[in-house]
């Protein structure tokens, strides 16, 4: 079942920790407010990629090296209030929400994009719209323009709703997630693929099959 309007903003003012939505801040409910969803803000906080002299990333090398080549490849970008992040045709940046947000474990929420942009070409995620219960941070856009005109994005403009879905209670929040790697980020994050255990055994599984050097 999702969540009306009214149901979402009796539990933004439960008194009951545990059954309580977190948005904030909630800047102008009489905006935010859909039917079944909350429109969400883009946050100041960009991550473009770079061009470099980096052909590719070695998925399989050591993370250490990875978060490296990661750093070398990614640009952080602060935009002030009432300047424009400009986003060109066919290009990829991270973003999060302006607004940090916890799910209570009896929730599930979906981030989509609102209307209104998607009819201007902007796409706020690739594949990770889905948000697990006991989630709590700011939320991550993928932005991409897949229009044929640049799109200046403004910090503090909704861009995005959030619904929410009723569930059996979790025993798993995703915060306690063993392999847990956004929880309670403030800002745009970048991707951690390379703590996945998956990467760690292709990684063992390669050394233990090359050569061994003459001595």
């Amino acid at each position: 079942m999702i969540l009306n309007e009214k149901q979402i903003l009796e539990r933004l003012v439960d008194n009951d920790p545990e059954r309580r939505i977190v948005i904030t801040p909630l800047i102008n409910p009489a905006e935010q407010f859909g039917p079944t969803s909350v429109d969400l803000r883009l946050g100041t906080d960009f991550q473009v990629i770079r061009r470099s002299n980096l052909t590719h990333i070695d998925m399989i090398q050591p993370a250490e090296q990875i978060n490296e080549d990661m750093k070398r490849t990614l640009q952080h970008v602060k935009v002030q209030p009432g300047e424009p992040f400009v986003l060109h045709p066919g290009e990829f940046a991270l973003a999060s929400t302006l607004e940090f947000v916890k799910i209570p474990l009896d929730l599930a929420a979906r981030l989509e994009g609102r209307s209104t942009w998607g009819r201007l070409g902007l796409q706020i995620h690739a594949t990770a719209g889905f948000v697990d219960p006991g989630f709590s941070g700011a939320l991550t856009f993928e932005l991409s323009n897949v229009s044929t005109v640049p799109l200046q994005l403004y910090p503090g403009v909704r861009i995005s709703q959030l619904c929410f879905f009723v569930s059996s209670r979790t025993h798993l929040p995703y915060a306690q997630k063993r392999l847990t790697k956004y929880s309670g980020k403030t800002s745009t994050a970048s991707s951690a693929f390379f703590k996945d255990p998956e990467y760690q055994r292709i990684r063992q599984a390669k050394k233990q099959t090359e050569p061994v050097s003459p001595v």
